[in-house]
């Protein structure tokens, strides 16, 4: 693979490639290493995000929790997690083996405790491994509190700015978006605002599915978000639309992470031609444990026979 072609920037911190596992999908971590495939997959990662993280310990919410539609998943997972003090002790440091940007997606109930939750993990990351902070404001299956934050222009801009407040320029601080809103560029807009220094998007879209025999619900906690091929054409047109109208976007001051249904290579190409510097792969990942590898190669072997590199056709879909 023509790695030089493949690097990318979000800010100060250096991506190999574009390519970064979406949280909530590749755990907290050394879940990578039971995969026949480990070391491949880090060679074609360019950043590793860790799955939701809460000061206290969470149970999740009820089964079940994960369902298979026709186009991709519904889940329901809750943020099960065991809370910031194991993860800084037990789980971050297996990390360290995988020699990348390591970004912890956190989340909270309040405005004040994304601040107290940023600051906890950063003052306490002996080890200097966490290069970002992921900031979910867009879980669509934590009830009230996961809505208000997401949709909320206002209360998007007080928590990236105590989040930010907090942490400084320590680390990078990226906030991640819902679909679940009429304009995307108003939380978006906000979220600079308040300080961010990237924007990832998009989080799943709020869906419900039900059991026919039984005549419910199929999910415990009744809807869910959803995921994969479906949802692409969404995530596509968000990221454009930021591109597009939020300055800061198209000059690149504030770069776009693009999440949602990728799953080959010409997926993630979309993405970055609307407007995206690196791409997040979730979904895909649970049904082709070589998603990363050949997405990599995908866009190198593009890359390769347009003579260009990723940095170059980031917006390329605007005409500039």
């Amino acid at each position: 693979m023509a790695i030089n072609k493949l690097k990318v920037t979000l800010k100060h911190l250096r991506l190999k490639t574009p390519l970064m596992t979406a949280s909530g999908t590749a755990g907290h971590g050394d879940e990578l290493t039971v995969l026949d495939n480990y070391q491949e997959i880090l060679g074609a990662l360019g950043a590793f995000v860790t799955k939701g993280i809460t000061f206290k310990p969470r149970k999740g919410n009820p089964k079940i929790r994960v369902i298979e539609t026709r186009m991709g998943l519904l889940n329901s997972i809750g943020l099960q997690n065991s809370g910031v003090k194991v993860f800084l002790k037990d789980e971050l440091p297996l990390t360290l083996q995988y020699k990348l940007p390591i970004i912890v997606n956190i989340s909270a109930d309040t405005v004040e405790e994304f601040g107290e939750l940023a600051a906890y993990l950063i003052d306490n990351d002996v080890n200097s491994i966490i290069s970002g902070i992921e900031i979910n404001v867009s879980c669509p299956n934590l009830g009230e509190h996961g809505s208000i934050f997401g949709t909320d222009p206002k209360a998007v801009e007080r928590v990236v700015g105590t989040v930010k407040k907090r942490v400084g320029d320590k680390v990078l601080v990226i906030t991640k978006l819902t679909p679940n809103v009429t304009d995307i560029t108003g939380p978006a807009k906000a979220a600079i605002a308040g300080g961010t220094d990237v924007l990832s998007m998009i989080n799943t879209l709020r869906g419900i599915a039900i059991d026919t025999t039984n005549c419910r619900p199929f999910l415990g906690n009744i809807s869910g978000g959803l995921s994969g091929p479906a949802i692409k054409p969404v995530g596509v047109f968000m990221v454009y639309e930021c591109y597009k109208k939020i300055p800061e976007c198209m000059n690149k001051s504030v770069p776009i992470i693009g999440i949602g249904g990728i799953s080959t290579y010409s997926d993630a190409l979309e993405y970055i031609m609307a407007g995206a510097t690196a791409v997040g792969i979730g979904t895909a990942w649970f049904v082709n444990p070589r998603i990363f590898e050949e997405i990599a190669k995908g866009i190198s072997d593009y890359l390769g026979n347009n003579n260009t590199t990723v940095e170059e056709l980031v917006g390329k879909a605007h005409g500039h």
